[in-house]
């Protein structure tokens, strides 16, 4: 991300950093709302800001579309050098950290009973909540390799259109087949019933809920100079959409209309033009910080640290909050900011031990290492 063959392009960085950061601040939250009467605060401003910071998930997979296509555009893909840096970056430290998370799951060693959960939460993420994404970027990769050649034919603002019109009026038809049921059907009364309910139950898991996401990432990476001018021109008329969508949830919320729970529902018209809000109006933000010559590097270098801030944060969360903050005795507002402060840098800490990198470098360095013999001198 920090350079390419185009040359430098910074402009995502900021917005990695700030989709992460907000992916945290959630994880936070949540605990401490959960846990209310233990760590009292205000349940409704918590709840609140829990509903409008999740488009986290929405910003990685529109910055994965753009710099899939930006890097990739009208070049040969070569798969197995494709799938070859993914092993390495991805699926290596997935593995290892379902294997961790699996044991703090299960606190056990017993192969009988770990390895069947262990295999299972490979394809599907289950070992621990945050995991889910990893198999959905996985297929957000191999849908890109299919579908390449496709998108830089024909992808352009009328399919971005249509596929706005499409996503939308699929989030509304499973609102109204599970939400607020308008006709009363068995799901379970065979299969293609239950694959239309599993569709929905395990949405988040799969691609097709994100496909305008996607396209619309894709669509800016073989489009940069063009999209860079759109969001410019749009910042402003995105930033009133946003402000106002945001009330109206937060409103609907407090005042009853939507319980919690189907106010974190994202998958809904509203939520889908509130994400898109946000993509186009902190865009802007995200290039003019990153191009900035001391914020910028620091952005690049944080940003590279992503994927160990996404895996380990969970089971730092779960260290500090069984065994540190009970013992402290701050208010709640004060542990949440402690919590948010010193994660990342324990999980970039934590996350570099498990690398194959670090322990083939220490080893390179031990063997470097000079060696020095006492000698002794005679008068």
């Amino acid at each position: 991300m920090h350079s390419n063959r185009k040359g430098t392009f910074q402009d995502l960085n900021a917005l990695f950093v700030f989709g992460a950061l907000t992916v945290l601040m959630i994880h936070i939250l949540s605990f401490f709302l959960a846990n209310e009467k233990t760590y009292p605060w205000n349940s409704d401003l918590q709840a609140v800001l829990i509903i409008l910071l999740k488009f986290g998930r929405s910003l990685f997979i529109f910055a994965t579309g753009m710099l899939l296509f930006y890097w990739y555009q009208n070049r040969q893909l070569d798969w197995r050098a494709f799938w070859k840096k993914r092993w390495r970056a991805v699926i290596l430290p997935y593995v290892i950290w379902t294997a961790i998370f699996t044991y703090f799951k299960h606190q056990t060693f017993d192969p009988a009973v770990l390895v069947g959960p262990f295999f299972d939460s490979l394809f599907t993420g289950s070992s621990f909540y945050h995991l889910y994404y990893i198999p959905l970027y996985l297929q957000l990769c191999l849908f890109f390799c299919l579908i390449k050649q496709w998108i830089e034919r024909y992808l352009n603002f009328r399919w971005i259109i249509v596929l706005f019109i499409g996503q939308a009026g699929l989030y509304v038809l499973y609102h109204y087949l599970f939400i607020t049921p308008l006709w009363a059907i068995d799901w379970d009364a065979n299969p293609f019933l239950s694959l239309i309910k599993h569709t929905y139950v395990y949405g988040q898991h799969y691609v097709f809920m994100y496909v305008l996401t996607f396209a619309l990432g894709a669509y800016a990476g073989m489009n940069v100079d063009k999209w860079r001018t759109w969001v410019k021109r749009l910042e402003i008329p995105s930033i009133v959409v946003l402000a106002s969508a945001a009330v109206w949830m937060a409103y609907s919320y407090l005042s009853g209309y939507k319980s919690y729970y189907e106010s974190l529902n994202i998958f809904e018209p509203l939520y889908l033009v509130y994400t898109l809000c946000v993509i186009i109006s902190f865009y802007p933000v995200s290039s003019y910080l990153g191009k900035l010559p001391k914020l910028g590097p620091w952005l690049a270098r944080l940003a590279k640290q992503n994927m160990a801030i996404y895996l380990v944060h969970p089971l730092i969360l779960f260290l500090l909050q069984s065994y540190v903050i009970h013992r402290l005795g701050w208010s709640t507002p004060s542990l949440v900011l402690g919590m948010f402060v010193i994660t990342p840098p324990l999980c970039i800490f934590l996350y570099e031990l498990t690398t194959m990198s670090f322990w083939i470098n220490r080893k390179k360095r031990v063997e470097a290492k000079p060696i020095f013999k006492n000698q002794t001198y005679k008068a």
